[in-house]
C-alpha cells in the first residue's frame, strides 16, 4: 500500500496513467462511431455482372479491383453527403427525397375502373374546359406617334404599314391566353381581352416599343368531351390519389413534426 501511495505521488506516473485512460476512452468512442462499408459476395458478383453487360467483356482481376474501388468511393461519398445533410442545402436532392417518400407512402396506385374515371371527370368538370383564345394582329413601332388618333385612323385605312418586326410575330390565330400572357405579359393581355373587334387599337407601351392591336375574334372556354381528355383525367385521378395518401400520412405524423411559424 505504501508503495502504491509512492507511485501515485509521482507526477510522471499520474500523467502517463491519465493518458492511458484518455486513449482507451477515445479508442472505444472511435470504434463505436466507425461504420464499415460492407460489400458481400452476392452484391459484388452483381456489380461485376452489370459491368460485364455494359462493357461486353469478361472482368479481369484488375477490373474487379476497380469495380470494388468505385463502389467503395461512391458509398463513402453517399454517407459523407448524408452526414453533411446536403439535402438541406441542395434543392435537387431535397426534391428527389420527397419524390421517393411520396412513392413509398402511396405505394402502387390501382388503375381506376371506367366508371370511377367518368365519375372523377364529372366531379371535376371545371378542369376540362378548353382555354379561351384570341385571334389578332399587331403592329409595333419604336417610338410613340405624335398624333395617336390620326395614326390609328391611318392604320384602319391601311395607309400605314410596317414598323419594326416584333420577336413574337405579327399574326396570332387562336392563341391561348396563357401563351399570350407569356408572350406579352398580363397588362397587354388585359388590353387584348377588352379592346373592340376588327379595328386597330393603340398605342400600348411595353419594353419593346408601342403596340397596335387588331383583335379579330375571341373564343371562350368550351367543355371538352371525356374521350378527348381521357388521358388527362387518368393523370389527374392518379395525382389526386397520391395527394390524398400524402395528406393522410402527414396527418399521422403531425404530433412528431408540428408546424411552427416563426417571424
Amino acid at each position: 500500500m505504501s508503495s502504491l501511495r509512492h507511485w501515485l505521488r509521482d507526477p510522471v506516473v499520474v500523467f502517463f496513467a491519465l493518458g492511458a485512460v484518455f486513449f482507451l476512452v477515445y479508442a472505444l468512442l472511435n470504434r463505436e462511431s466507425t461504420t464499415p462499408i460492407t460489400l458481400n459476395q452476392s452484391s459484388k458478383a452483381l456489380l461485376v455482372s452489370e459491368w460485364e453487360m455494359l462493357t461486353g467483356r469478361s472482368a479481369q482481376p484488375q477490373d474487379v479491383e476497380l469495380i470494388v474501388e468505385d463502389y467503395y468511393q461512391r458509398e463513402l461519398l453517399f454517407r459523407e453527403g448524408m452526414a453533411a445533410e446536403l439535402y438541406r442545402s441542395d434543392p435537387s436532392i431535397r426534391e428527389l427525397l420527397i419524390e421517393v417518400m411520396q412513392q413509398r407512402v402511396t405505394g402502387e396506385i390501382a388503375d381506376p375502373s371506367a366508371k370511377e374515371l367518368v365519375n372523377f371527370y364529372a366531379d371535376n368538370i371545371d378542369r376540362y374546359y378548353s382555354e379561351a383564345t384570341i385571334s389578332f394582329s399587331q403592329q409595333l413601332f419604336a417610338t410613340a406617334p405624335e398624333d395617336p388618333e390620326n395614326f390609328r385612323a391611318e392604320l384602319n385605312q391601311k395607309v400605314v404599314d410596317g414598323g419594326i418586326s416584333p420577336w413574337q410575330g405579327k399574326e396570332f390565330p387562336d392563341y391561348g391566353v396563357s401563351m399570350l400572357r407569356g408572350l406579352f405579359g398580363q397588362p397587354l393581355l388585359e388590353v387584348l381581352e377588352r379592346v373592340s373587334l376588327d379595328t386597330w387599337q393603340g398605342p400600348y407601351e411595353s419594353r419593346q416599343g408601342w403596340h397596335y392591336f387588331r383583335v379579330k375574334e375571341r373564343t371562350g372556354p368550351v367543355l371538352l368531351p371525356f374521350e378527348r381528355v381521357r388521358d388527362q383525367v387518368l393523370a389527374d385521378y392518379q395525382a389526386e390519389a397520391v395527394a390524398s395518401a400524402v395528406r393522410e400520412f402527414t396527418a399521422r405524423q403531425q404530433d412528431r413534426h408540428p408546424l411552427e411559424l416563426s417571424q
